[in-house]
């Protein structure tokens, strides 16, 4: 409590802050719980700076202008977004429109996870459900339930595991047909992810595991 109040006392009070106040955490008496410190904005500031706004009026240039990387959504490949990815993404595209405003070269980066050892998973159980893949393209629109059926013949066939496997090691060495299942794969993910940026509106560059 003392600390919190000293924190609280070196914060002014002026034409932004209305006032700041202290607040405990948690329920009850926990001497563990520790403090809240409350800082409430003057409404006539937001009044002001929203007019402004309006009014196109607001501008800010940083003094030392910078490169700036940002990292964000990063979603799997053949797996769906999870409310994890989406915070990331949203949170990651307001960073990156504020560093453009205030005038900084922003790189989006999009981690994309399209390498590893889930893809001997993925690349097996495909030569095994559709073995004229290459000359007939699958639909594997469903790529959800296309991974939870790899994913547990993975778990419960030693041989399939085994298989995967020495799928991985053929995929990383350059195998035509592992390379071409792979990128088959990938395709349908980056359909699905471009759907949710499309109504996000958001904008990455993407730069996968594979790429590096």
């Amino acid at each position: 409590m003392e600390l919190a109040q000293k924190i609280a006392d070196c914060i002014p009070t002026d034409g932004i802050i209305e006032k700041v106040e202290l607040l405990k955490a948690g329920k009850g008496d926990d001497s563990k719980s520790g403090f809240f410190i409350n800082i409430y904005l003057r409404n006539e500031f937001f009044c002001k700076k929203l007019q402004e706004l309006a009014q196109g009026e607001i501008k800010y240039e940083a003094e030392v202008k910078q490169k700036v990387g940002v990292d964000f959504s990063s979603p799997n490949i053949a797996k769906n977004m999870h409310v994890g990815h989406l915070r990331s993404t949203i949170i990651g595209e307001a960073l990156c429109r504020i560093l453009e405003f205030m005038g900084h070269d922003v790189v989006r980066i999009n981690h994309i996870g399209d390498w590893g050892t889930q893809f001997g998973m993925l690349i097996s159980h495909m030569h095994d459900t559709y073995p004229d893949f290459l000359e007939n393209r699958p639909d594997i629109s469903d790529l959800d339930g296309f991974y939870k059926q790899a994913k547990k013949r993975f778990d419960e066939e030693e041989e399939f595991k085994k298989r995967a496997r020495d799928t991985v090691v053929k995929l990383q060495s350059g195998g035509e047909s592992e390379l071409e299942a792979w990128k088959m794969i990938c395709e349908v993910s980056r359909h699905e992810f471009q759907k949710i940026y499309k109504r996000l509106d958001i904008t990455s560059t993407e730069y996968g595991e594979s790429f590096y």
